[in-house]
Protein backbone atom coordinates (compact mmCIF):
# COMPACT_ATOMS: atom_id res chain seq x y z
CA UNK A 1 0.00 0.00 0.00
CA UNK A 2 2.85 2.33 0.86
CA UNK A 3 4.72 1.67 -2.92
CA UNK A 4 1.24 2.42 -4.11
CA UNK A 5 0.96 5.67 -2.52
CA UNK A 6 4.43 6.72 -3.43
CA UNK A 7 3.63 5.45 -6.79
CA UNK A 8 0.64 8.09 -7.21
CA UNK A 9 2.83 11.08 -5.65
CA UNK A 10 5.46 10.69 -7.93
CA UNK A 11 2.87 10.26 -10.70
CA UNK A 12 1.35 12.99 -9.29
CA UNK A 13 4.46 15.30 -9.39
CA UNK A 14 5.32 14.60 -12.99
CA UNK A 15 2.26 15.41 -14.12
CA UNK A 16 2.43 18.68 -12.41
CA UNK A 17 6.06 19.25 -13.96
CA UNK A 18 4.76 18.54 -17.29
CA UNK A 19 1.61 20.17 -17.34
CA UNK A 20 0.89 22.69 -20.07
CA UNK A 21 1.87 26.71 -19.32
CA UNK A 22 -0.74 28.96 -20.22
CA UNK A 23 1.31 32.24 -21.33
CA UNK A 24 0.46 35.50 -22.59
CA UNK A 25 2.98 38.17 -24.69
CA UNK A 26 2.31 41.99 -24.65
CA UNK A 27 4.33 44.22 -27.03
CA UNK A 28 2.56 47.02 -24.71
CA UNK A 29 3.15 48.06 -21.17
CA UNK A 30 0.03 48.82 -20.35
CA UNK A 31 -1.71 45.69 -21.09
CA UNK A 32 0.99 44.02 -19.17
CA UNK A 33 0.74 46.19 -16.29
CA UNK A 34 -3.06 45.67 -16.56
CA UNK A 35 -2.57 41.75 -16.17
CA UNK A 36 0.04 42.14 -13.20
CA UNK A 37 -1.24 45.07 -11.03
CA UNK A 38 1.47 45.82 -8.69
CA UNK A 39 5.32 44.96 -10.52
CA UNK A 40 8.96 45.29 -9.17
CA UNK A 41 10.95 47.33 -11.28
CA UNK A 42 14.82 47.70 -12.18
CA UNK A 43 16.10 50.43 -13.88
CA UNK A 44 19.97 49.80 -13.62
CA UNK A 45 19.90 53.85 -12.02
CA UNK A 46 22.80 53.03 -9.73
CA UNK A 47 26.67 53.00 -11.05
CA UNK A 48 28.06 56.23 -12.51
CA UNK A 49 30.36 54.18 -14.39
CA UNK A 50 30.02 51.32 -16.53
CA UNK A 51 29.99 47.64 -15.42
CA UNK A 52 31.09 44.89 -17.28
CA UNK A 53 31.17 41.01 -16.77
CA UNK A 54 34.33 39.59 -15.78
CA UNK A 55 35.35 35.83 -15.74
CA UNK A 56 32.05 34.64 -15.47
CA UNK A 57 31.14 36.76 -13.05
CA UNK A 58 27.33 37.46 -12.43
CA UNK A 59 25.80 40.94 -11.70
CA UNK A 60 23.13 40.36 -9.02
CA UNK A 61 20.34 43.32 -8.81
CA UNK A 62 18.01 42.52 -5.91
CA UNK A 63 16.13 38.85 -6.66
CA UNK A 64 17.72 38.36 -9.83
CA UNK A 65 21.29 38.00 -11.14
CA UNK A 66 22.48 38.52 -14.60
CA UNK A 67 24.10 35.74 -16.63
CA UNK A 68 26.55 35.89 -19.97
CA UNK A 69 28.18 38.56 -21.60
CA UNK A 70 26.70 41.39 -20.24
CA UNK A 71 27.61 45.07 -19.07
CA UNK A 72 25.84 47.73 -16.97
CA UNK A 73 25.78 50.70 -19.47
CA UNK A 74 26.02 54.52 -18.13
CA UNK A 75 26.08 57.18 -21.00
CA UNK A 76 27.56 57.56 -23.59
CA UNK A 77 25.35 54.41 -23.65
CA UNK A 78 26.04 51.94 -26.81
CA UNK A 79 22.03 51.20 -27.10
CA UNK A 80 19.83 54.07 -26.36
CA UNK A 81 16.29 53.16 -25.10
CA UNK A 82 15.79 56.83 -22.57
CA UNK A 83 18.97 58.12 -22.25
CA UNK A 84 19.86 56.50 -18.88
CA UNK A 85 21.27 53.58 -17.71
CA UNK A 86 20.30 50.06 -19.28
CA UNK A 87 21.79 46.50 -19.48
CA UNK A 88 24.04 45.45 -22.60
CA UNK A 89 24.01 42.15 -23.53
CA UNK A 90 26.29 40.24 -26.21
CA UNK A 91 24.63 37.31 -27.86
CA UNK A 92 26.85 36.79 -30.51
CA UNK A 93 27.15 33.60 -32.74
CA UNK A 94 24.99 31.26 -30.75
CA UNK A 95 25.68 33.06 -27.54
CA UNK A 96 23.14 33.54 -24.85
CA UNK A 97 22.85 34.64 -21.15
CA UNK A 98 20.27 34.63 -18.69
CA UNK A 99 18.53 36.45 -16.32
CA UNK A 100 18.17 34.29 -13.30
CA UNK A 101 15.53 35.04 -10.16
CA UNK A 102 16.25 34.11 -6.38
CA UNK A 103 12.47 33.55 -5.99
CA UNK A 104 9.33 32.18 -8.48
CA UNK A 105 7.67 34.93 -10.84
CA UNK A 106 4.77 34.78 -12.92
CA UNK A 107 5.29 38.17 -14.87
CA UNK A 108 8.13 39.36 -16.99
CA UNK A 109 8.39 42.73 -18.72
CA UNK A 110 11.22 45.27 -20.20
CA UNK A 111 11.68 47.59 -22.92
CA UNK A 112 14.64 46.41 -25.75
CA UNK A 113 16.72 48.10 -28.04
CA UNK A 114 16.98 45.68 -30.65
CA UNK A 115 15.79 42.09 -29.41
CA UNK A 116 17.52 38.33 -29.35
CA UNK A 117 16.83 35.66 -31.54
CA UNK A 118 14.79 34.02 -29.05
CA UNK A 119 13.27 34.87 -25.04
CA UNK A 120 12.41 31.85 -23.58
CA UNK A 121 11.15 31.43 -20.13
CA UNK A 122 12.02 28.20 -17.74
CA UNK A 123 11.23 26.57 -14.00
CA UNK A 124 14.51 25.32 -12.89
CA UNK A 125 13.87 23.25 -9.76
CA UNK A 126 10.55 24.62 -9.04
CA UNK A 127 9.18 21.36 -8.83
CA UNK A 128 12.10 19.88 -6.95
CA UNK A 129 15.96 19.51 -7.20
CA UNK A 130 16.88 18.72 -10.92
CA UNK A 131 13.25 19.35 -12.61
CA UNK A 132 13.17 21.82 -15.43
CA UNK A 133 10.14 23.05 -17.54
CA UNK A 134 10.33 25.36 -20.50
CA UNK A 135 7.08 27.14 -20.27
CA UNK A 136 7.72 29.42 -23.79
CA UNK A 137 10.05 30.59 -26.45
CA UNK A 138 9.11 33.58 -28.01
CA UNK A 139 11.57 34.56 -31.36
CA UNK A 140 10.54 38.84 -31.13
CA UNK A 141 11.01 41.00 -34.50
CA UNK A 142 12.24 43.99 -33.89
CA UNK A 143 9.95 47.18 -34.67
CA UNK A 144 10.23 48.63 -38.44
CA UNK A 145 11.95 52.21 -37.44
CA UNK A 146 14.33 50.35 -34.47
CA UNK A 147 12.86 52.21 -32.02
CA UNK A 148 12.75 51.05 -28.44
CA UNK A 149 9.70 47.90 -27.75
CA UNK A 150 8.44 46.46 -24.79
CA UNK A 151 8.03 43.26 -24.93
CA UNK A 152 6.38 41.16 -21.78
CA UNK A 153 4.91 38.02 -20.52
CA UNK A 154 2.67 36.86 -18.02
CA UNK A 155 2.40 32.72 -17.29
CA UNK A 156 -0.46 30.78 -15.09
CA UNK A 157 2.69 28.86 -13.78
CA UNK A 158 5.93 30.54 -11.75
CA UNK A 159 8.89 30.85 -13.91
CA UNK A 160 12.53 31.82 -12.31
CA UNK A 161 14.70 32.14 -15.46
CA UNK A 162 14.36 34.55 -18.18
CA UNK A 163 17.28 33.46 -21.23
CA UNK A 164 18.42 35.33 -24.11
CA UNK A 165 19.16 33.38 -27.23
CA UNK A 166 21.47 34.09 -30.12
CA UNK A 167 22.21 33.36 -33.52
CA UNK A 168 24.79 31.35 -34.44
CA UNK A 169 25.49 32.64 -37.79
CA UNK A 170 26.52 36.12 -36.65
CA UNK A 171 27.33 38.70 -34.28
CA UNK A 172 23.89 39.98 -31.94
CA UNK A 173 23.24 42.41 -29.09
CA UNK A 174 20.50 44.46 -27.97
CA UNK A 175 19.77 46.40 -24.52
CA UNK A 176 17.46 46.21 -21.86
CA UNK A 177 16.26 48.55 -19.51
CA UNK A 178 13.13 49.17 -16.79
CA UNK A 179 12.78 45.85 -15.84
CA UNK A 180 9.65 44.81 -14.53
CA UNK A 181 8.63 41.12 -12.88
CA UNK A 182 6.20 39.98 -10.53
CA UNK A 183 5.67 37.23 -8.35
CA UNK A 184 1.70 36.97 -9.06
CA UNK A 185 -0.56 38.24 -11.51
CA UNK A 186 -4.11 40.78 -10.72
CA UNK A 187 -6.63 38.57 -9.54
CA UNK A 188 -9.18 38.20 -12.06
CA UNK A 189 -13.20 38.49 -10.93
CA UNK A 190 -15.03 35.09 -9.64
CA UNK A 191 -18.55 34.99 -11.54
CA UNK A 192 -19.96 36.37 -8.21
CA UNK A 193 -18.33 39.03 -8.52
CA UNK A 194 -18.91 39.82 -12.50
CA UNK A 195 -22.85 39.38 -11.52
CA UNK A 196 -22.91 41.59 -8.84
CA UNK A 197 -20.97 44.40 -10.99
CA UNK A 198 -23.69 43.51 -13.68
CA UNK A 199 -26.52 44.19 -11.43
CA UNK A 200 -24.58 47.42 -10.00
CA UNK A 201 -24.52 48.48 -13.47
CA UNK A 202 -27.79 47.91 -14.34
CA UNK A 203 -29.60 49.03 -11.48
CA UNK A 204 -27.28 53.00 -11.93
CA UNK A 205 -28.57 52.46 -15.97
CA UNK A 206 -32.45 51.98 -14.34
CA UNK A 207 -32.15 55.22 -12.14
CA UNK A 208 -30.48 57.15 -14.59
CA UNK A 209 -33.39 56.14 -17.26
CA UNK A 210 -35.90 56.96 -14.46
CA UNK A 211 -34.62 60.46 -13.60
CA UNK A 212 -34.55 61.83 -17.03
CA UNK A 213 -38.10 60.42 -17.01
CA UNK A 214 -38.77 62.60 -14.04
CA UNK A 215 -37.41 65.34 -15.51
Amino acid sequence: MRRFARHLVCCAALAAAGAHATVQTHTDAASFLAATGAVTTEAFSGPAADLTQSGGSLLTLGVFAVQGNWTLDTPTLRLDIDGSNNLFIDVSYGGWAALNFSEPITAFGAWFSRVPAGIALDASGLQGYGSYQLLTRLNPSASADGAPQFIGFTADQPFNRVVFEGRGCCSGSFALDNVAYAASLAPVPEPESWALMAGGLGLLAWRRAAARRAD
